[in-house]
């Protein structure tokens, strides 16, 4: 199984694009942070700003004074790649990309292929590119690019290929409490096993809601064993039967 601990737990974060702009990827990961309670120090990554949103801001992931356990990136895409080096460089623990513009466009999926190669020369747990990315309730930690209204955390996990679902099961007023949320967009280096069996070992997880847009990988069915192993219900949503309805 991939280790995903310092994503779905991290001491310390870094928006790369932090922003103050309003409506922004790069100032509304900052905010969520704030608004969940993140214990840990947060920097923000821009090379013209010395403090974004109370939050110091340096250059360059180079400049970070310590390796952060996760990345959040809030870029163009043409500039992920880089960033995604940079951060396995760094000895950072894992990234999450908001940033679209990869395989899900035709001229993107040469960058999509660059940005997973980029991950692999480190070993990096990429979550995205092209997502919401995750909310980790039991941690304080939103790694998340849409406005986030704080819950008490539960004991269900939801894993969702669906951007939409995961943002609208997080704002349903029914006042679901979640464990942690993962939207996982093109996929491009974790897939939805990958959450899935990691997942299985995470405590306090007792269930686990999967949205499938496609047959889940090859990895599935060894996600599938290890929650049965650990006592983690699932429960499979398959849609999108259809080449059109799978994307």
């Amino acid at each position: 199984m991939v280790d995903l601990s310092r994503l779905f737990r991290p001491a310390s974060i870094a928006v790369v694009g932090a922003t103050e702009r309003l409506g922004s990827y790069g100032a509304q990961a900052l905010l969520n942070l704030n608004a969940i309670g993140f214990p840990g120090p947060v920097w923000g990554v821009n090379p013209g700003r010395t403090s974004v949103l109370g939050r110091p801001c340096v250059p360059s992931l180079a400049d970070l004074p310590e390796a952060v356990d996760a990345v959040v990136v809030a870029i163009p895409a043409a500039r992920v790649p880089a960033a995604v080096e940079a951060a396995g460089a760094r000895g950072c623990g894992g990234v999450v990309v908001f940033s679209a513009g990869f395989a899900e466009v035709a001229d993107g999926v040469g960058l999509q292929r660059d940005l997973a190669a980029a991950a692999g020369d480190h070993g990096l747990p990429v979550c995205g590119p092209n997502c919401n990315g995750i909310v980790a309730m039991h941690a304080r930690a939103a790694l998340w690019g849409d406005a986030l209204a704080p819950r008490e955390p539960g004991a269900v996990a939801l894993v969702s290929q669906s951007g939409n679902v995961a943002v609208n099961a997080l704002a349903t007023r029914r006042g679901l409490r979640f464990h942690t949320v993962v939207a996982s967009g093109n996929q491009a280096v974790l897939s939805a096993a990958d959450y899935l069996g990691f997942l299985a070992g995470e405590p306090g997880v007792g269930a686990v809601a999967l949205y499938l847009e496609d047959d889940g990988g090859p990895g599935l069915c060894e996600g599938l064993a290890a929650c049965a192993a650990a006592g983690v219900r699932v429960a499979v949503l398959k849609v999108g039967s259809s080449a059109a309805g799978a994307h």
